[in-house]
């Protein structure tokens, strides 16, 4: 059960994606300027993909401000620490980082009961070196170990059982599992394995059991980091070009979306010919282009936190979520709640100015929505 590119116009936002870009530290002009045209792409060049699903007749009752809010998550240790934002409609979710403790289902209740619409409260539980509810709810074993030591029925079946106890205390959505083949780019055990049939078939256990237990699966770290060398807390990864991709990396999500895949998170590898030097997490020849339009993906996108080095040596984490909704994601991750009210006032004014169009927001908007269970009337 889930919780459910017009006219060319987009100097404007260019701009103000280079005042911001500017101001980071370690920003050189060739890189605004990278970000720039990307931008201005986005505005300029007509969308290949369409929407198969019917937006929810709630988007169109919702004001700029509250769809832009749809449009946001915000890494957080606790869930107290994104109830403000959550009440004012500037965040979508939050997802849990860090070691967990305490009376955590009684912090997401109080969390989702100051909202009108559902809110997305994720985990970040991958076992291994990635579990945040590890004293809470014990050891979960890593991708790897899950891999070596079960079939991917028992896999699925171990991680079924977390995840049941994950939706206990509240939670509706957990970040993963991994689909990547290989463990570089710093994944290490993260990968279930190092072949294409490994990754796709045990990754695909793990999501139906995700998904039984009550939670949203978001798939990681499309379009595969696997085969990459840098770890992107630190920079961003280059992998192979998308034709090699196609070969192997591609395949697991691939496999995922033909069985229902409802989310996947888009990573801040480089793909030489398809994203040139952006991160795929901004480009929209990445998230519209390819996997909207040549996989035809139209399940909720999420980005990778923008606040890791590989978006941080570029944009701060407010830019980089409007860059990334404009290249077309749904759920930009911002890891700062400080940095959410100027993510916020971005989008407001990059949609008020028309600089992404507002059909664009709505179908994302929708499908936040319909990921949230709510597919007719506005809880609002």
């Amino acid at each position: 059960m889930l919780i459910g590119r017009a006219v060319r116009g987009a100097a404007a936002l260019g701009v103000a994606v280079s005042v911001a870009a500017v101001s980071c530290a370690g920003v050189t002009r060739s890189e605004v300027d990278e970000v720039d045209d990307e931008v201005v792409d986005v505005a300029a060049s007509q969308s290949s993909t369409t929407t198969t699903v019917p937006v929810p007749g709630c988007v169109a009752a919702m004001s700029v401000e509250q769809k832009a809010g749809q449009l946001l998550m915000v890494l957080v240790a606790s869930p107290s620490a994104a109830s403000d934002l959550v009440a004012e409609g500037k965040v979508a979710g939050y997802a849990l980082v860090g070691a967990q403790s305490g009376d955590i289902a009684g912090q997401v209740a109080a969390v989702a009961a100051r909202s009108k619409l559902p809110v997305f409260a994720s985990g970040d539980e991958e076992g291994g070196t990635v579990q945040r509810f590890r004293d809470m709810l014990g050891a979960l074993p890593s991708a790897q170990a899950l891999a070596s030591e079960n079939t991917p029925e028992g896999a699925g079946a171990v991680f079924g059982e977390y995840g049941t106890k994950l939706a206990s205390l509240g939670l509706n959505m957990n970040f993963g599992p991994s689909l990547d083949v290989g463990s570089g780019s710093g994944l290490g055990t993260r990968s279930f394995g190092g072949t294409v049939d490994i990754a796709a078939d045990y990754g695909l256990a793990v999501i139906a059991a995700v998904k039984e237990a009550g939670l949203i699966p978001v798939a990681k770290h499309w379009p595969g980091i696997g085969g990459g060398d840098i770890d992107p807390h630190a920079a961003a990864s280059p992998v192979a070009p998308l034709t090699q991709l196609r070969e192997r990396d591609l395949i697991p999500f691939e496999r995922a979306m033909d069985a229902g895949l409802d989310a996947l998170m888009v990573s801040h590898a480089i793909v030489p010919d398809l994203t040139g030097d952006l991160p795929a997490s901004l480009s929209r020849a990445a998230i519209t282009d390819e996997l909207r339009g040549e996989e035809g993906f139209d399940g909720l996108v999420v980005t990778d936190s923008l606040g890791m080095g590989a978006i941080a040596i570029r944009l701060d984490n407010s830019t980089a979520a409007v860059v990334s909704v404009a290249a077309g994601a749904d759920l930009a991750l911002v890891s700062l709640t400080g940095s959410i009210p100027a993510a916020h006032q971005g989008l407001v004014d990059a949609i008020n100015r028309g600089d992404i169009p507002l059909d664009q927001i709505d179908r994302s908007v929708g499908r936040v929505l319909r990921a949230k269970g709510i597919t007719g009337d506005c809880p609002l």
